[in-house]
């Protein structure tokens, strides 16, 4: 497997320079290291530019405003491809995750393993309570809960190639406490509707260190994003821990 990463960025600089060093610590395959950033304006793209004066990371776009991860993304593929034609498949990496060394290697075998495999999500805390989602491929375990995958996943550059992209709509709230389908989703159904497989690897690799307990981290990020999203609730919640 030869790997084009994109790392998503928006603000959360902390967060940004933890999961890059893990990313780099841990990574053995050969791989591409693009970073997309959403307009940050708390000193990430000047950190973003030493990293790549320093070459830690392969490549760098900055955009002007926040596309949000979904046209991000695409963005960072796109470019990525130009620069790394020679990638076998794609990796979506936010900003907010934990990588322990093995699981580039683990995501190979699964990808070497299971033929038709279209998505594979690496957040082990996706999955961790839902075991009965479990089935073998050729020796291999992977996880359907919860139907689709999120923020860091891999898919064969193949569905690249057929076309295959996140949606690029920005996040809207429907009405109070329902937001619209988000990107991931939307993302996880198209690859399922041609009849690849979408799923998790079952091994405890990576998981996200930006859940409820650090909200309080980047609290008027989390109000932002939440309320674009249409996360009424957890905005309610965020504001009481302010």
């Amino acid at each position: 497997m030869d790997l084009l990463i994109v790392i998503i960025t928006y603000n959360r600089l902390e967060y940004t320079k933890r999961t890059i060093q893990d990313l780099l610590d841990t990574i053995k395959i050969p791989h591409y290291i693009l970073v997309v950033d959403n307009a940050s304006t708390d000193g990430t793209p000047e950190y973003l530019e030493k990293l790549l004066d320093k070459k830690k990371i392969d490549g760098l776009v900055l955009n002007d405003e926040n596309y949000y991860p979904g046209k991000a993304c695409n963005i960072g593929w796109e470019e990525g491809l130009e620069a790394y034609p020679q990638a076998t498949h794609l990796m979506r990496l936010d900003n907010d995750f934990v990588l322990l060394k093995g699981w580039d290697t683990t995501a190979e075998k699964y990808f070497d393993k299971i033929d038709n495999l279209g998505q594979l999500g690496l957040d082990y805390d996706a999955i961790k309570d839902n075991k009965e989602h479990e089935k073998e491929y050729n020796g291999m375990i992977l996880n359907h809960w919860p139907g689709v995958v999120g923020g860091v996943n891999i898919i064969p550059k193949g569905l690249w190639d057929l076309g295959i992209r996140y949606e690029e709509t920005r996040w809207i709230k429907k009405w109070e406490g329902i937001s619209s389908p988000q990107e991931d989703s939307a993302l996880s159904n198209n690859i399922k509707s041609w009849g690849f497989l979408v799923g998790h690897m079952q091994e405890k690799l990576a998981w996200t260190f930006a859940d409820e307990t650090n909200w309080s981290d980047y609290p008027d990020y989390y109000i932002k994003t939440m309320s674009e999203r249409g996360y009424d609730d957890l905005v309610r919640k965020i504001k009481g821990k302010k």
